[in-house]
């Protein structure tokens, strides 16, 4: 009894140690604690993400389009006189086939040959006013950069220019140009665009005989006048960056510029000027490039984009254009330095239309143009010359192909 109670006592003390081993060797090894231990001393760090390299400012660029003459005869007030019941005058039927072209541009100048004023009833030629819901549609259809010098600025005499001017002054969102007094800290007008600054000026090669005598009256600067105008253009320069001048130049009624234009182009290019928009010939002329020989300096010259709309009748005078490029501000560095560029220039042909004796005067591209519809185009009825193919030809002749936008 005895040797059974020890066996059993026996066999309990191995049992107890070999369970006690086996806890011991799952639980407490040397070799469980080392990976334990290596485990928990290498959790990684968590890493930042990598600071990006500075990087140049992208390109900005500024879309321009300028018109030529708003050239507003009797009959066109008129129409709109009757369309507005009366007593006002509504214009929206005139140019409603085009106005919605200019949508897609920064800078939208215009040549508004007439002066748009309440201080006369409007009146044809050769002395013409223009009431102000003219000038209230100009605003409308977008644009915001109106030149003024012309050789109708006078026809009204210092009251029309004052009356014109005070009602332009009414709109925050444009620029109006083209009349000095010499003060030209404060009458050069500037445009800022997408961080470019744009100068406008604005010079006329006639007044129609006309003068002002009234010394407190502002009054346009001949494109003679060479001495004013390297003032203002060097002025305009020293604060903006690009200085665009409107150009009243050159004979009525060809397509052909004469040497004065040229001989004034090169001195504004000589000047400083970077584009120059010509009108007044009522037709249009050719589009060039001219570079200064001595600076490398280049100048755009669109020597006449014609009639943006009017009521004349000669067949050429219905051919009218409209002239686009891009100002382009190139950031060069790091530092915010810059170059400006003007790239892209094209130069889109329109066309007035009218019916029999002058009635439903308006304008269109002439790519929306038919030979149907100038088939019926009452300028026939003096120049039965006028015809689709008409135009074509004087636009493949006086605008250069790399200029030229037309279907």
């Amino acid at each position: 009894m005895k040797n059974r109670k020890k066996l059993i006592i026996t066999l309990g003390i191995v049992l107890v140690l070999t369970f006690g081993f086996i806890f011991y060797d799952t639980f407490f090894s040397f070799d469980d604690m080392s990976v334990i231990f290596v485990t928990t001393n290498n959790t990684p760090e968590p890493t930042s993400e990598p600071t990006p390299e500075p990087t140049i400012k992208p390109a900005e660029t500024v879309h321009f389009i300028g018109v030529g003459d708003n050239l507003i005869h009797g009959t066109i007030y008129l129409q709109a006189q009757q369309r507005a019941g009366g007593n006002s005058y509504d214009f929206d039927y005139a140019y409603k086939n085009i106005e919605n072209y200019f949508d897609d541009f920064d800078i939208r100048f215009i040549n508004q040959e007439t002066l748009v004023n309440d201080a006369y009833k409007p009146s044809h030629y050769p002395q013409f006013s223009s009431p102000v819901e003219l000038g209230q549609h100009v605003v409308d259809m977008g644009f915001n950069a109106i030149g003024m010098s012309n050789n109708h600025s006078y026809d009204k005499g210092p009251d029309g220019i004052r009356s014109s001017l005070e009602f332009w002054s009414q709109f925050d969102n444009i620029e109006y140009f083209g009349f000095y007094t010499g003060d030209d800290a404060n009458e050069i007008k500037y445009m800022d665009v997408k961080g470019v600054k744009v100068a406008f000026v604005a010079y006329t090669m006639y007044t129609n005989g006309l003068s002002i005598y009234d010394e407190t009256c502002p009054k346009v600067v001949s494109t003679s006048d060479y001495e004013t105008i390297e003032r203002q253009v060097k002025i305009a320069k020293e604060n903006a960056d690009i200085v665009i001048a409107s150009c009243h130049w050159g004979y009525e009624d060809t397509n052909q510029t004469i040497p004065l234009q040229h001989e004034i182009a090169q001195k504004l290019n000589e000047f400083g000027v970077d584009a120059i928009i010509g009108t007044h010939p009522h037709v249009i002329q050719t589009v060039e490039w001219i570079e200064n020989p001595d600076n490398g300096h280049r100048t755009i010259v669109c020597y006449s984009l014609g009639n943006f709309i009017s009521a004349q009748s000669a067949a050429n005078n219905m051919l009218g254009g409209m002239f686009m490029f891009d100002i382009v501000k190139t950031y060069t560095d790091l530092e915010d330095n810059y170059k400006i560029t003007i790239e892209n220039p094209k130069f889109v042909p329109t066309v007035t239309h009218y019916d029999a004796n002058y009635a439903n005067v308006r304008n269109y591209l002439l790519a929306d143009y038919t030979a149907e519809m100038a088939a019926s185009h009452g300028v026939r009825a003096f120049q039965d010359v006028f015809s689709l193919e008409f135009m074509e030809r004087i636009i493949y002749k006086y605008i250069p192909e790399e200029f030229l936008l037309y279907k």
